[in-house]
This record gives C-alpha cells, sequence and structure tokens, in this order.
C-alpha cells in the first residue's frame, strides 16, 4: 500500500505540477529571451562607451585646435594692431610730402622767378657792357677817321 500510495502520490503531483512545470518552462523561454535582449543591451552599451571615448578624444583634439586657432587669431590682432601703426605712421608722412612738395612748387616758381630776374638783370649789364665798349671802340674809329 505504501508503494500504490507513493505512485499515487507521485502521478497526482507529476499532473498537478505539470503546469507548473509548464509556466517555468515558458519563464526559462522568457528569461532566455530577457538574457539575450541584456546582452545585446551590454553590446549596444559597450559600443556607446567606446562612440563616447572616441567623441571624448575628437573633442580633446578640437579643443587642442581651438587654442591654436585663439592663439593664431591673437597673434594676427597684434599683427593688424601693427600694420595699422604703421598706416597711421606712413599717412603722417604722406601728409608731410604733400606739404613739403606744396612748399617746394612755391619755392621753385618763387625761385624761377628770382632766377630770370637775375639773368635778365646780368644779360642787361653785359649788354650795357658789350655796348659800352663798341661806343668806346666806334669813337675810337671816328677819332681815327676824323
Amino acid at each position: 500500500m505504501n508503494l500504490e500510495l507513493k505512485e499515487l502520490l507521485r502521478s497526482v503531483l507529476k499532473e498537478e505540477l505539470e503546469p507548473v512545470h509548464q509556466r517555468l518552462d515558458g519563464m526559462d523561454k522568457r528569461f532566455d529571451g530577457i538574457d539575450q535582449r541584456l546582452d545585446n543591451i551590454e553590446n549596444d552599451v559597450q559600443g556607446l562607451k567606446q562612440d563616447v571615448k572616441e567623441f571624448k578624444s575628437d573633442v580633446d583634439g578640437l579643443k587642442v585646435d581651438v587654442k591654436e586657432l585663439k592663439s593664431d587669431v591673437d597673434g594676427l590682432k597684434v599683427d593688424v594692431q601693427g600694420l595699422k601703426s604703421d598706416v597711421d605712421g606712413l599717412k603722417v608722412d604722406v601728409q608731410e610730402l604733400k606739404i613739403g612738395q606744396a612748399e617746394l612748387q612755391k619755392n621753385i616758381v618763387e625761385n624761377l622767378g628770382e632766377f630770370t630776374e637775375k639773368i635778365a638783370h646780368q644779360a642787361e649789364d653785359r649788354t650795357y657792357v658789350l655796348n659800352r665798349r663798341l661806343f668806346d671802340v666806334e669813337t675810337m674809329i671816328y677819332k681815327l677817321i676824323s
């Protein structure tokens, strides 16, 4: 009887536990699916971490490039400031040259007038001397002839 009872109990338990086993098997399959999804998510997260590392590396490179650009821009600003200073100096020099040229043109006109007058006076003086000599020569010739 014990054995029959034992077998009966076993068969009843087996029947009663069969839906539980089926549910557990179904849950195992679901957990396997969940495990697979988690593995996929972990792989995706690892890929994202790698992408973030690469992105950080790229950002660090860009930061270096931006620092270099800022340094270059600062250098250009200094150069432009120097050029502005040089241009201002050139403007002053050009203005001085214009003033000097105007004075030179004025002086040339005045000096040409003075030089022309000196030449005219010198020509008059030489003409006077030559006329005087000519007169003296003519007078001597006249005295000799008469």
